[in-house]
């Protein structure tokens, strides 16, 4: 069963459309529901505003004066100060330039009306401002139709009953528009200079800081001028650089010599000058001159003496008294090194002068070697202190560059301020008026001295007006009312709240038998067929037809899945969904399928009333496993493919019947036995039952009342069978009004015309009506 299940869910996906927004449509139908409220609220309100309205106007005069606001000619505007504080003399058109739709608003708004107002009451203390909001009229005068055409002239109208109102309003207005013109300068100019008077000593303060933070980085790091600073701390790290290479190249170049002579004479320097030292003394070149005469003398005489005779023993006391006193000139002439070279025999031997030159380029090479260590420790020394300069160089430089920048810029802000604040004060020192009257206030009369008066306004408009308004009145209503009712009118309305199928649409019915066929063949001559049999049988033709076509829609939206189970529920109680569940099972055993009805309301069971059959076993004592299928399962009266399973003993916890295993093990028993199982469930706005139940199902169908279901209770509905992710297939629409255009059969047409002239067949009555 999981597995039909799931193949039902895929194919609801598939064939579910995307719920699209009513839009207007919703409120067209209210309205045409209610058209006739609407009718009569407009009408009522014509009858009623219209005599309020109504009667002939008075005359009404109308009277204006003329402003010119902006410099019209050169001299006028030499003379304007913006010309010497703006633009230095010269006069430009950019500086005289005038937001005429801002400015008109300005002129029109409530404070300078409320100020005009003010000065009207004095001499007319009814006068309100309101007279003055709807009557005064601000506009650019204009020669033309294009940009060009219009001028730097604004006109200033006002209308009423009154002349000599009319005309005390006009002088009031133009006074006030002209001081404000002046005020508004000035104002201006003030606040202008009170803006900069603020903004000077922050300025100045923060050119201070600015100004101290340079400083402090001069003198730390001995700044002066960024620039010329990096590029000599830079030109000289490369110096140092160039000479570090170089003393490196010659240190490696020396090191190399002084190995090769230390190679050659097996000498370290202080063995090297110790070895010169002793080669160089006279003194010791006689004693070894003589020694080696002595020594040549002992070996002559050892090759004719023994070695214990006179002449040899006195020979080798010469050798060691010249040894000793070898000895004592070597010590003499190393001195404290002597200890340190007495070891190295090659020291204390001659040295040739070759070996002597070798020598001095050794302790030469040794010198230079030390001194050029020395030299290169400077260097890198020197070389480190200003890498690290150098690394520390960009973020000071940086630093003192944006100081520097914020410092030029304030300066200039500074700069810029004092300058504006002396072309304020030369601004404020002006007392002319900005603008000027070149027109002034004024009636139009006419050639015999009488004023012109506007014509009154037409009837026609105040009858528009309280038309409009009923119309306006009658929409709210009928919308009002809607929301208040809170229900389904038509079809359309369900359609708009729903994103699954309508599957049917069962018109009202007076309580039709369930075979609705079969009273049909009691009475099947022409002379009974009367105006209200026939009339009768056209309500039951609709009402059979319309489970017919739910059954079509059902069986084809759906013909890719398997659907074995479902399950009739509504949002409400009485909006007819066991009607609907019993004529839909009905329907399908016509059809010859195996249909079970099952009664699932456990709390007030109703099928086995309408049915006549008994309740004294069903539903409830299958999921009690008091019985069998068999034993409870029932057949009807009403076709031979028809089965019905009651609800049985009423129980108050249901929905843990309905919730058990044991239900989800009947509903695959059932579903194993019969082609179709359909139950009839509780509502869902007051129980869970159908919820629970629904878990094992293939669908739920929702039945929905027209005239009778409650839209916010069948909104609450959808939402929790979307929250519990319930498998909803669909909605029948009950109780639609019956369709008064429906063609009738033949025979029933011919019987009003002539009875006698109609044989009806009772087979053929009888086919008709059960197809």
């Amino acid at each position: 069963m999981s597995q039909d299940i799931q193949v039902f869910e895929d194919s609801q996906q598939t064939i579910e459309p995307k719920k699209k927004s009513p839009g207007i449509r919703p409120v067209l139908r209210t309205l045409q529901r209610r058209v006739i409220l609407i009718i009569g609220t407009a009408g009522i309100t014509t009858l009623v505003g219209f005599p309020l309205m109504g009667g002939e106007a008075p005359t009404v005069y109308k009277g204006n004066f003329q402003l010119l606001v902006e410099p019209a000619t050169s001299e006028q505007q030499l003379a304007d100060p913006l010309t010497l504080t703006r633009s230095e003399g010269q006069p430009s058109d950019k500086f005289f330039s005038l937001d005429y739709p801002t400015q008109i608003r300005i002129l029109t708004s409530p404070e300078i009306l409320n100020n005009i107002t003010k000065q009207i009451q004095v001499r007319y203390p009814k006068f309100k401002v309101e007279d003055l909001t709807d009557k005064l009229e601000l506009e650019r005068v204009s020669n033309g139709s294009s940009i060009r055409d219009q001028t730097k002239i604004l006109e200033v109208s006002y209308k009423g009953k009154d002349t000599d109102q009319v005309l005390f309003v006009l002088q009031k207005t133009a006074e006030k528009y002209l001081k404000y013109s002046l005020d508004e300068r000035k104002t201006r100019i003030s606040q202008g200079v009170e803006f900069i008077d603020e903004q000077l000593p922050l300025l100045q303060k923060r050119v201070a800081e600015d100004r101290g933070k340079l400083q402090k980085i001069q003198q730390q790091y001995e700044l002066l001028d960024p620039m010329a600073r990096g590029q000599t701390l830079y030109d000289q790290i490369r110096t140092l650089e160039t000479q570090s290479q170089e003393a490196e190249r010659q240190l490696q170049e020396l090191r190399a010599l002084y190995q090769h002579l230390q190679t050659q004479l097996s000498f370290s320097p202080d063995e090297a000058v110790a070895a010169s030292a002793l080669s160089e003394s006279p003194f010791r070149k006689q004693i070894l001159d003589a020694l080696m005469t002595v020594e040549t003398q002992i070996a002559i005489q050892s090759a004719t003496f023994s070695a214990n005779s006179p002449e040899v023993q006195q020979l080798k006391e010469q050798q060691a008294n010249l040894l000793k006193l070898l000895e004592q000139e070597n010590q003499k002439i190393l001195g404290e090194n002597a200890s340190k070279v007495q070891n190295n025999s090659s020291v204390m031997a001659f040295q040739t002068s070759i070996r002597q030159k070798l020598i001095g380029q050794l302790v030469d090479t040794d010198s230079q070697i030390k001194s050029l260590e020395v030299r290169l420790k400077g260097l890198n020394n020197a070389l480190n202190t200003l890498t690290q300069q150098a690394q520390l160089f960009p973020g000071v430089a940086r630093e003192y560059n944006e100081i520097q920048q914020q410092l030029d810029l304030t300066n200039k802000r500074l700069n810029l301020f004092l300058d504006e604040r002396e072309k304020l004060r030369i601004e404020a020192a002006q007392t002319n008026i900005p603008w000027e009257i070149i027109s002034k206030p004024r009636i139009l009369y006419d050639s015999n001295g009488i004023p012109i008066g506007a014509e009154p306004e037409s009837p026609v408009k105040n009858l528009i007006i309280t038309l409009g308004g009923g119309i306006v009145l009658g929409i709210g209503l009928s919308i009002l009312l809607e929301r208040l009712r809170n229900i389904f009118y038509t079809k359309q309305d369900i359609e708009d709240m729903i994103s699954f199928p309508l599957l049917g649409e069962i018109p009202r019915h007076n309580n039709f038998p369930i075979a609705s066929h079969l009273p049909l063949e009691n009475n099947l001559s022409p002379s009974g067929l009367t105006k209200s049999r026939i009339r009768a049988l056209e309500k039951m033709t609709q009402f059979l037809n319309a489970f017919d076509n739910a059954y079509a829609n059902l069986r084809f939206l759906y013909a890719d899945s398997l659907i074995r189970s479902i399950g009739i529920c509504s949002a409400e109680s009485k909006d007819g969904k066991s009607t609907i569940a019993l004529h839909l099972a009905q329907t399908m055993a016509h059809m010859g399928q195996q249909v079970l009805l099952v009664d699932a309301n456990l709390r007030y069971p109703q099928l086995h009333t309408v049915l006549g059959v008994s309740n004294q076993k069903g539903l409830s004592d299958l999921l009690t496993e008091k019985a069998t299928p068999n034993a409870v399962i029932q057949r009807t009266s009403l076709s031979e493919n028809l089965f019905i399973l009651t609800a049985g003993v009423p129980y108050a916890n249901t929905f843990k019947l309905l919730a058990s295993d044991q239900m989800r093990h009947v509903v695959e028993s059932l579903q194993e036995t019969y082609d179709l199982v359909i139950y009839d469930t509780p509502e869902l706005h007051e129980y869970n039952d159908a919820i629970f139940l629904a878990e094992y199902l293939d669908g739920l169908i929702l039945v929905t009342a027209i005239h009778k279901t409650h839209k916010t209770v069948f909104r609450k509905i959808l939402d929790k069978l979307d929250t519990y992710r319930m498998p909803c297939i669909g909605v029948i629409a009950n109780h639609l009004q019956l369709n008064s255009s429906i063609t009738y059969p033949f025979y029933l047409t011919q019987s009003l015309n002539s009875a006698e002239s109609v044989l009806v067949n009772d087979s053929v009555i009888s086919n008709q009506y059960k197809s």
